[in-house]
């Protein structure tokens, strides 16, 4: 029993220990967080900072403010690359943009030179029928003179020293051409036949502009004007001639530039004193003065030519005029001339090579001046449907109308256009790139052509002359005003027989002249002007047209279409006097039909 007892007493006492031990460590752990708060506000208080077990925190955020300046560091490290990738990027599209633009230049360039290529083939053929007809009418002249001189040798014996001083000149003239050629013949490195054409050219153009200045020292010294009529005719001549003759020289354009002008406007000028003359008109004073003017400039062209020829050695080609170099003597001698300009006054009449052209009032452009950027908003929005892919200005011109140059890339060829930097119209444009086949027919291209003008906002306009050539067909549209047809408005647009598609447009004229006119009624009626006409024409049509008569005055005329022998022929009678203005015939050529 007493066992029992103590094994009790024991086990009591053993739960009391378990106890007090459990409460023993409650206390030691108490004991310990007090002890850790009280070193965290006595460090607290001697510090003046939160510092949490300096031993195991401490490193953690020593470490973090070590990887965010190596953060730092690397995005500094891409940021740069990142600029010097995006500065060679630059480098590489403007390098990009220059040579698509060297390119695009070239492709002008070439187009250019192809259409010069084409004109210089058109001029040669019209150059050779013209030596034909000027070698007819001289030997025609020839005869005469010689059944003249034989009529008259004993009554004008004074006159026999005079035609023979005239026919030696002329022989020694014939035997320095003579010489020159020979010397020009002779074998050189480059292609003997190509120098051979260079030579006929040249010396060409040299005969022609003696000829001008023997026409027109007989126009200034005649008073009879029907014999002023003969001199004009075949100075306008030889003006063509001349200046075909320098087209075929290997000259640069700027080279020859001064030169061509005086010999074109010296043709001009001629036509047009030759138009006064027969209707009737006089020569005035300053008719007088200009042709003075435009005898002494052609002088100077003649000496100049004399001393070319008499400067070129053996070992001259003609081929080294293509480099265009200041070196070369003869180049120098052109460029010379273009001293021309100043040292004769401008020119103001009624023609195509008039100085007053070139500041000529285009009637349809109005509105305010745009930018560069303005022109190609005019190009994007003419050309939306053509997939454009960039649209480039290339420059300006302000030769007759200040425009934008602008060049369009597609996937079906670049497209070249001219805008005008009043108003932003359209002036021309042209695709580059050829048609192979006829797919559409007439009626199809003139309704496209149509709808395309009616985009430029252009209205009122009739297809008044139809062309098909090299699978193209150019329609020329005239404005119409109550049911006249007013020529000086036309535009010629050009449509693709493949595509069906609109490639080309000229508005030149229209943009000049386009204006509201105040017609009044003719004072004959149409079968009054139809007995003017020939017995023997077939008329088919006849409608009212306002003509332009040269490039400042328009007249009401009627417009006579008809046959003679199965040709056909457009006849323009005055409907105010009956009198002729225009006829032109219909020629089938090698470009379709023309009017001729």
């Amino acid at each position: 029993m007493e066992e029992k007892k103590n094994n009790a007493v024991e086990k009591v006492e053993n739960i009391v220990n378990d106890l007090n031990s459990e409460s023993n460590s409650s206390k030691d752990t108490a004991n310990t967080t007090n002890k850790q708060k009280t070193q965290y506000h006595t460090q607290t208080d001697f510090s003046g900072e939160k510092n949490f077990n300096k031993s195991h925190n401490t490193q953690p955020k020593y470490d973090q403010r070590k990887k965010q300046r190596a953060k730092r560091i690397e995005q500094k490290r891409l940021a740069k690359q990142k600029k010097l990738e995006e500065k060679q990027s630059a480098i590489v599209e403007k390098e990009r943009i220059s040579a698509e633009k060297r390119l695009e230049l070239a492709r002008i360039k070439a187009r250019k030179r192809a259409e010069q290529e084409k004109a210089r083939a058109t001029a040669l053929r019209d150059k050779n029928r013209r030596k034909a007809q000027i070698l007819a009418r001289r030997e025609q002249l020839r005869e005469q003179k010689e059944k003249h001189k034989q009529e008259n040798r004993r009554s004008r014996k004074g006159m026999g020293g005079w035609i023979t001083a005239v026919v030696v000149l002329g022989l020694a003239t014939l035997a320095l051409s003579s010489a020159l050629t020979f010397t020009f013949l002779m074998p050189q490195k480059a292609d003997i036949s190509l120098e051979a054409s260079y030579g006929r050219s040249f010396y060409d153009a040299i005969e022609q502009v003696d000829n001008m200045d023997l026409n027109l020292s007989k126009i200034l010294a005649s008073a009879d004007n029907q014999a002023r009529q003969q001199y004009l005719v075949d100075l306008a001549i030889n003006s063509e001639l001349c200046e075909n003759d320098l087209q075929e020289l290997p000259l640069k354009d700027e080279n020859k530039f001064y030169t061509t002008k005086i010999v074109n406007q010296i043709g001009d000028y001629a036509k047009y004193l030759n138009k006064k003359l027969i209707n009737f008109e006089e020569l005035t004073y300053e008719d007088m003065q200009n042709l003075t003017a435009l005898y002494k400039a052609n002088l100077t062209i003649k000496q100049a030519f004399e001393d070319m020829a008499n400067s070129m050695g053996n070992d001259f080609t003609f081929a080294s005029l293509d480099g265009g170099g200041k070196g070369n003597a003869i180049i120098n001698r052109f460029n010379e001339l273009q001293n021309l300009s100043v040292e004769y006054p401008e020119l103001i009449y009624d023609g195509p090579f008039s100085d007053g052209q070139t500041n000529k009032q285009f009637k349809a452009i109005k509105g305010s001046e745009i930018d560069k950027l303005g022109a190609e908003e005019v190009f994007k929005k003419v050309f939306a449907d053509r997939n454009l892919e960039k649209v480039t200005v290339l420059g300006s011109n302000s030769i007759t109308l200040q425009t934008f140059n602008l060049v369009g890339k597609t996937d079906n060829g670049d497209i070249y256009a001219e805008v005008s930097k009043i108003g932003g119209k359209l002036i021309m444009f042209d695709i580059a790139g050829s048609c192979k086949e006829v797919n559409y027919q007439q009626d199809y291209a003139i309704d496209c052509a149509k709808e395309f003008l009616q985009k430029l906002e252009i209205s009122g306009m009739k297809a008044v002359w139809t062309n098909l050539a090299n699978n193209v067909y150019t329609i020329n549209f005239a404005y119409s005003q109550n049911d006249i047809i007013i020529y000086p408005d036309m535009i010629k647009v050009r449509v693709c027989a493949e595509t069906g598609k609109v490639i080309g447009m000229e508005a030149t004229s229209y943009y000049a002249n386009h204006t509201q006119r105040s017609l009044v009624a003719p004072s004959y009626s149409k079968g009054q002007a139809s007995q003017k006409l020939a017995n023997n024409i077939l008329i088919e049509s006849v409608r009212l047209v306002v003509c332009p008569i040269g490039l400042n005055q328009e007249k009401l005329c009627y417009e006579f279409y008809g046959e003679i022998n199965g040709e056909s022929y457009y006849i323009y009678l005055d409907a105010n006097t009956l009198k002729q203005v225009e006829m032109f015939k219909v020629v089938e050529g090698s470009e379709g039909l023309l009017l001729m």
